[in-house]
């Protein structure tokens, strides 16, 4: 779980975020991103490997998201929201013969072929929206009206998972709909300083249509939570990756002490890790996933709170100049958001007891 050092890849981040804080206003910075994304989708593996096994596809994702996130955690979360629900997508376990498996098969073909970038749109954070997606079927697929408050990867990504509310019933749609036309619209970057390397947006959909083929139907409550905890619980993973992949690096950085639970914290993760992936290899179609999200969602609070610790370490370096207390308060910063993604750590802390 240490982060991949790799000289000429970490040159590259290097030049890509120069380049993005070297821009002007927001629409130059947005080109810069375009361009230095390019490259860089041109140099690393954006898709994990195919095969059977989901902790195969899963490391062969983790190594990108490492190396990444050691970096740059902004890009790294950005590139994530690429990464786990394309991995999510592939692996979701779902009967031999159903249209949803087909669905699936041809969807994942297109994007390989075309390679393509994914988003995800829809957090915890995001349920006080003003205007949710609202789905009503019509001749061509399903129109689609709303508003995804939070997507990043808003500038290169072309198409966005979602799910969205059916109009006339109690269902749901989960979509799979193109970014890159007249009826989407994306919206100012929500974040400054070193948080807009995520590219996150908002994304306002008007008489979108999502055509056949693209989207499935989900009549019941429990069969949408139960593919909204799973995908949660490869984020869950992500998250885990990507942090300690950037807590290493902060780590060597700034010579920060490693104490004895420091090293007990990781081996504990370690474990969770290991376990959360024999999970997801024998999850079969139609499993109860309770046990993998709670698996999941230890180690993201063993991660988060490993984070806040960090961040306490970092506001108690010394810093002896301007730009050094800078860099230090944007590193801090910068690991306080683990604690609200994708499950807040006051969720999981209710759930286990440790919060009435």
């Amino acid at each position: 779980m240490q982060a991949e050092v790799h000289i000429d890849e970490d040159r590259l981040v290097m030049q890509f975020t120069e380049s993005v804080n070297a821009a002007g206003d927001e629409p130059a910075a947005r080109n810069a991103y375009r361009e230095g994304f390019n490259l860089l989708r041109s140099q690393l593996p954006m898709y994990p490997v195919s095969g059977p096994r989901a902790s195969a596809i899963f490391e062969s994702a983790a190594s990108t998201m490492r190396l990444l996130a050691a970096r740059c955690l902004p890009l790294g979360m950005a590139v994530a929201m690429h990464l786990y629900p394309l991995c999510a997508l592939q692996c979701f376990p779902l009967p031999l013969l159903s249209p949803a498996r087909f669905k699936r098969a041809m969807l994942l073909r297109t994007v390989r072929s075309r390679s393509l970038i994914l988003a995800n749109a829809g957090s915890e954070r995001a349920k006080g929206a003003d205007q949710p997606l609202v789905a009503a079927q019509c001749t061509d697929g399903v129109r689609i009206d709303g508003t995804c408050e939070y997507m990043s990867l808003a500038s290169v990504a072309d198409i966005v998972f979602f799910k969205a509310k059916l109009a006339d019933n109690d269902g749901a749609v989960l979509c799979a709909a193109e970014l890159r036309c007249d009826s989407v619209r994306i919206g100012k970057w929500k974040f400054s300083g070193s948080m807009r390397l995520s590219d996150t947006s908002s994304a306002t959909f008007t008489s979108h249509v999502v055509p056949h083929g693209r989207y499935v139907l989900v009549p019941r409550d429990e069969g949408l939570q139960c593919i909204s905890d799973y995908q949660r619980c490869w984020f869950h993973l992500f998250l885990a990756e990507m942090y300690l992949a950037r807590l290493e690096h902060l780590h060597r950085a700034w010579g920060l002490p490693r104490y004895a639970d420091h090293v007990i914290g990781l081996n504990e993760m370690s474990r969770l890790r290991e376990y959360s992936l024999h999970l997801l290899d024998h999850l079969s179609p139609g499993a109860d996933i309770e046990r993998l999200q709670k698996t999941t969602s230890a180690l993201k609070l063993r991660v988060s709170l490993m984070a806040q610790s960090t961040v306490t370490a970092l506001h108690n370096r010394d810093a002896p100049t301007a730009a050094d207390r800078q860099r230090l308060a944007a590193d801090a910063g910068e690991l306080g958001y683990i604690k609200s993604q994708p499950t807040t750590d006051e969720r999981i802390l209710r759930s286990i007891g440790a919060l009435s």
